[in-house]
This record gives structure tokens, sequence and C-alpha cells, in this order.
């Protein structure tokens, strides 16, 4: 038991550290608006796909591909979504869409890969990335469903948009050339390595302080109850139904580690930006964002102490 416990406070305590010590540097002014902006920019644009390419590209290719993880991965986030859909039938159009996607949409680019890391070394980075950049366009996808389906209105422009945006995504882009060289066995010269490895040890690090020094915790002014339930949902429900079903399944170890950490992780950030976009009820997607990150060290570490002690990761 002391073990288990150890391994999953080793797993969220550095993720938590780092969220607090942005919090608290942007409240000694010590990290500025524009700051979180440009470095959050950096990271999703150069870092973080560093990061992911270095580490496709120089991997086993049939390693990172795990057909069966990610076909259960999507079977099981499309069944949260139906249930989430079936619960939240009361709310009205502005809402609904917006609850069910707090409550199943995941940060997995910083929070999840951080914690994956933390969790299995940076060996698991590879096929981690895979995962991250297919289980993307499933979360688009189903994104856009639903918030389509709560105004009862498709929206069209929307989806060509959200296509492009996946045909451009750094990260989508990033794992994709790294597939291709390592399928080739290409080798970059050394000093390129060198200098993406500076670029990618950034990545983590700057990200959480980022996240952490955009909190805001007097916005949250929503409906206390629903966003209760969508915290509760997104934290504790959702990765609860995941592991279940994947043990179920017969994943054990990393693969389920993988799973579990993923869909653990708090409401990804892009959620905000796509409930605007959509006229759905974008105070309370905030909100949802900023309950899910502050409580995600704490839920997680519960995951990971029940798994760890039953011995399934």
């Amino acid at each position: 038991m002391l073990q288990a416990l150890a391994f999953s406070l080793s797993v969220t305590s550095p993720i938590l550290f780092m969220l607090l010590l942005g919090y608290w540097f942007r409240q000694r002014a010590m990290l500025s608006e524009d700051f979180i902006q440009s470095g959050s920019k950096l990271v999703f644009n150069v870092t973080l796909p560093c990061l992911l390419f270095l580490n496709v590209a120089t991997s086993d290719v049939m390693a990172l591909v795990q057909p069966s993880l990610i076909i259960s991965a999507t079977l099981i986030i499309g069944a949260a979504v139906a249930l989430l859909w079936g619960f939240s039938r009361s709310l009205k159009g502005a809402q609904r869409g917006v609850f069910v996607q707090g409550a199943f949409r995941s940060n997995m680019g910083i929070v999840g890969l951080a914690s994956v890391v933390n969790a299995f070394g940076d060996g698991i980075l590879a096929p981690a990335g895979v995962y991250l950049a297919l289980m993307t366009i499933v979360y688009n996808i189903l994104a856009v469903i639903v918030l389509s389906a709560a105004q009862r209105q498709p929206n069209q422009n929307l989806l060509l948009q959200m296509l492009k945006s996946m045909a451009t995504n750094p990260l989508i882009i990033a794992i994709a050339i790294g597939l291709l060289l390592a399928l080739l066995e290409l080798r970059l010269p050394q000093w390129m390595m060198t200098s993406g490895r500076y670029l990618a040890d950034m990545t983590l690090p700057l990200a959480l302080l980022c996240i952490g020094g955009s909190l805001n915790l007097g916005r949250l002014k929503g409906n206390r109850k629903l966003l209760i339930w969508a915290t509760v949902s997104k934290l504790v429900l959702v990765p609860a139904f995941a592991v279940i079903t994947g043990i179920l399944l017969g994943f054990r170890g990393e693969s389920l580690g993988i799973m579990y950490l993923m869909i653990a992780a708090p409401t990804a950030a892009a959620s905000f930006v796509m409930a605007h976009q959509m006229q759905g009820d974008a105070d309370l997607a905030a909100d949802i964002i900023a309950m899910t990150t502050i409580f995600t060290a704490f839920s997680t570490t519960l995951g990971l102490l029940t798994l760890r002690t039953l011995g399934f990761i």
C-alpha cells in the first residue's frame, strides 16, 4: 500500500507543484498574461511537436501502433459521451453540449502526457504520442457532434474548420513525419537531434507553468451544481468507466496506464474555444477547465493508488 501511494504521488506531485508554482508566479507578477499566451503558443507550435517527433522518429514503429488500444479507447469514449448525453437531457442547448464536452474532452497533450511520463518514464513518450495524435482526432469529431446536436443545427462551417485545424495541427504533423522517418529508418544529424532535445526539454515545465498561471479562481461564477457534476464526471466517473471496461477487455500495465492517465486528465483548454465558436455557454466551459485542472492531481493520485494496489499497472 505504501509503495503504491509513493508511486501515485511520484506521478501527480510534480505536476501539482508546477501548476501551483505557475499560479504563484502569476500572483506575484512574475508571469504576465502576454508571457502565458506566448509560452503556450511556443509549447503547442514548437517544443511539444519537437518532443513527440524526436521520440517517435527514433522508436520501433511496430511497437508504437497499438490498434486494439486505440479502437477500444475510441469505443469507450464514444459510449461515455452517449451516457453523458442521456444524463444531461434536462439541460438547455447552450449548456448541454458544453457540459458533455467538458466531461469527456481531455488535456492529453500537456497534463496527460506529463502524467504518463512520470508514471512510466521517457520510453513511453512515443506510443503515448501516437495515442495522443489519433485520439485528438476522435475528441474533435465528438466535440463537434455534441455541440452541434445541442444547438439542434449542424454546423458545416465549423466541421470544415475542424478538419482543416486537424490537418494543420503541429502535433499531428510532427508525429506523422516522425513515423515516416522511423519507417524509412532515416536518422537526423546529431546537431539537429541535440538542438531538438534542447527545445523538447522545455515542454512540460513551461506548459505546466503556463497552465498554472492561467488559472483564475475568481471567475468561477456559473451553475455550481452543474459545475460539480461536470468535474466529477471528468475526473472520476468517465475514467472509472474507461478503466473498468479496459480491464474487462484485458488491458494491463502501460497500455491501461496510458488510457487511464489520458482520459483522467483535466478538460482541454480547446473546449472553451470551440464552445465560444458554437455559441455555447463559454463561461461554463471556462469554469469546468479551471475546476478540473485544480482537482486533477487529487483524483489521479487516488486512481493510480487503486490501480497500483490492485496490481493492474
